[in-house]
C-alpha cells in the first residue's frame, strides 16, 4: 500500500498543479476574450447611437415651430390647409425616425416625444384660434408667437440630447 502510494501521491500532486494553472490560464483566456468582444461593440454601437442623437436633433430641428414654417408656409394655403401639412409633416418626420429610441436613452427619448407633443399642441391651440378658412399667414403668425423664446418646445430637448452626446463622445 505504502509503495502505490508513492506513486500515486506525486501524480495527484502534478494533476492538480496542472489542473490549476489550466484554470487559471483558461480564466484568464475568458476574460481577455470577454474584453476584446465588449471593446469591439463599443467600436461599433458608439458610431451608431452618436447616429440616432444626430438624427433626433436633425428631427428636433426640422419640428421646430419656426423651421416648419419656413418649409411649408404658401400664401395659397388656408389655416386648416397650413395645420393639416404642419401635423402630417411632424408624424411622418417622427415615423422616420421611430426607431432611433433603440440607441438612446429613455430619458432622451422622452425629451423627443415630449417636445413633438408640444409642438403639437402649439399647433393645435393656435388653430383653434382662427377661423379654419382663413389665410394660414395669420396661423403661422400664432404658431410663432406662442412658440418664441423660452416657449419653443424643441430647445429644452435639443440641449438634453447634446449634452448626453457629448457624454458618449467622453466614453
Amino acid at each position: 500500500m505504502l509503495e502505490i502510494l508513492k506513486y500515486i501521491l506525486p501524480g495527484l500532486i502534478v494533476f492538480a498543479a496542472v489542473y490549476l494553472v489550466l484554470h487559471y490560464h483558461l480564466k484568464q483566456q475568458r476574460e481577455k476574450a470577454k474584453v476584446e468582444v465588449m471593446l469591439n461593440n463599443r467600436k461599433t454601437i458608439i458610431p451608431l447611437r452618436l447616429q440616432a442623437y444626430e438624427r433626433l436633433l436633425l428631427f428636433l430641428e426640422r419640428i421646430s415651430p419656426e423651421a416648419l414654417i419656413m418649409r411649408i408656409q404658401r400664401p395659397s394655403l388656408s389655416v386648416f390647409e397650413l395645420q393639416s401639412k404642419l401635423l402630417q409633416t411632424i408624424r411622418t418626420e417622427f415615423d422616420h425616425n421611430l426607431t432611433q429610441q433603440l440607441y438612446v436613452s429613455n430619458d432622451a427619448w422622452k425629451y423627443v416625444r415630449n417636445a413633438r407633443e408640444n409642438v403639437v399642441k402649439i399647433i393645435n391651440s393656435s388653430a383653434e384660434q382662427h377661423d379654419p378658412k382663413k389665410p394660414a399667414m395669420h396661423l403661422s403668425k400664432t404658431i410663432l408667437e406662442e412658440s418664441t423664446g423660452s416657449n419653443d418646445p424643441t430647445k429644452k430637448a435639443i440641449h438634453f440630447l447634446k449634452s448626453e452626446g457629448q457624454v458618449i463622445l467622453k466614453s
